[in-house]
């Protein structure tokens, strides 16, 4: 096979230097034989010119070879780098392409150390993003997701990675993919709260330009929970309403019969003896409900101080039985206790127990018809204490059953009773500041059971 001729340009230079060499050679062996012989000063520089062209043709020959071994060298050098490989210093010869290999060294350390520093840059990003409360979602121009962390996904209801699929399929809420491409057209900061539907939650939205041009470019999406502040909202609006409900009625009543009395029926005194009575029995009512509403508040705040000891479930819940017995027995209830005498110590502040008893009782009695059956029960478990409190009442509808501990919540058949709609409320407070719980279980029309889970003592 025949060689290929060399094309860098000092090759070329040197061939070139040949070739003028051996045309100068001719020229003289042309004129000397055109004068009638060649002389032997003559044939010594055709000689010379011949052997210049000869030895420049090889080194022309040789420097093409070892520049075309450096450039390939080169090559596989930086194809190397670029898929990561340590380039092997042995492999190039001489001075020049030590030199050219040393540099290569040097960059691939570089590109090594500056695509180190971008993993872990890409780590730490992933690492932030995953432990954001706040949702996390970046668009391209084309709402398309290409990054998205677990609380976006949590937020929309989506369990599957979502890169790669458009925005629409994820979540086809219309408000969200409106402010997403807003702020990209306009490259201001969009915001919106928008209610999500599967689950339902209220979450705000802000939206970031990503592009530096207008109609470019995608949008990067930050979501909040803002669930927990609406349901705030909407129970502070219904406490203010439960409040003005629950004063209103006594104070209407109070003043409709101080009125009366002031009109001449103060002159009856089986009249005026009457409405002193309501008068009172409408003031305790609203002096327990402002009473009860501080405690609620203290127990919210964290201000109420517990005095926890070790309690016998078995005498408190004889002594708290004892005392509505009578109560029991004028409405025709049987009230009980089951508690066995080697259940276990519960660490509580006897006093807030007895507390919470007194309201779980009070309700069951309430709401158990005369001939009905009221229980005070107690279950060990691993290391908790269940103390129940049940009854054979009226019960509590399936979906009235999830708000029995709000405040004020009153079943609509109990709207008349002298209860304030705070102690189930209170009841709650309290469990949970003795690191225990409180559960309800209710059957419509079977009955009720109240559950407070407490620690053992023992």
């Amino acid at each position: 096979m025949t060689p290929s001729l060399p094309r860098s340009f000092a090759a070329r230079a040197a061939l070139a230097q040949a070739a003028l060499a051996i045309l100068a050679a001719a020229l003289i062996v042309i004129l000397a034989v055109g004068d009638g012989g060649i002389s032997a000063v003559e044939g010594a520089a055709a000689a010379a010119l011949l052997t210049v062209a000869a030895t420049s043709a090889g080194l022309a020959l040789w420097t093409a070879r070892g520049a075309e071994r450096a450039s390939r060298a080169a090559a596989d050098a930086a194809r190397r780098l670029a898929d990561g490989e340590t380039i092997d210093l042995a492999r190039f010869d001489g001075r020049a392409a030590r030199d050219l290999a040393d540099a290569f060294d040097r960059l691939s350390q570089t590109v090594r150390r500056n695509a180190a520093d971008l993993a872990l840059e890409r780590r730490l990003l992933e690492a932030v993003m995953e432990t954001m409360s706040e949702g996390v979602i970046a668009l391209d121009s084309q709402n398309t997701v290409r990054m998205i962390n677990q609380a976006a996904q949590r937020l929309l209801g989506t369990d599957s990675d979502a890169r790669g699929r458009p925005l629409a399929e994820i979540e086809r809420d219309f408000e969200m993919l409106q402010v997403a491409s807003r702020s990209a057209d306009t490259r201001r900061m969009r915001r919106a709260q928008i209610e999500l539907l599967h689950p339902r939650r209220f979450v705000t939205v802000t939206a970031t330009p990503l592009s530096g041009g207008v109609g470019h470019g995608g949008a990067l999406l930050t979501l909040q929970d803002a669930t927990d502040e609406r349901r705030a909202q909407t129970t502070r609006r219904e406490f203010v309403s439960n409040v003005s409900h629950e004063l209103r009625s006594p104070l209407a009543s109070v003043r409709a019969m101080v009125e009366t009395l002031e009109n001449g029926a103060i002159d009856d005194r089986e009249i005026t003896l009457d409405f002193l009575g309501r008068i009172q029995d409408d003031i305790g009512r609203m002096t327990a409900l402002v009473d009860e509403l501080l405690e609620l508040s203290s127990l919210e705040s964290g201000q109420m101080p517990l005095h926890m000891s070790a309690v016998d479930l078995r005498e408190a819940a004889g002594a708290i039985v004892e005392r509505f017995s009578l109560a029991a027995a004028a409405k025709g209830v049987a009230i009980t206790r089951e508690v066995s005498a080697d259940t276990p110590r519960a660490m509580a502040d006897p006093a807030k127990l007895d507390q919470i008893l007194t309201n779980l009782l009070e309700n069951a009695l309430r709401f158990t018809p005369r001939g009905g059956r009221v229980e005070v029960a107690a279950r060990a478990r691993a290391r908790w204490v269940d103390v129940s409190v049940s009854d054979t009442g009226i019960g509590i509808s399936p979906e009235r059953l999830p708000h029995v501990f709000e405040r004020f919540f009153k079943a609509d058949r109990s709207r008349s009773d002298g209860g304030t709609g705070l102690g189930l409320a209170i009841a709650k407070h309290l469990a949970q500041a003795h690191g225990g719980e409180i559960r309800a279980e209710s059957a419509e029309g079977e009955g009720s059971a109240f559950i407070v889970t407490l620690r053992r003592a023992t």
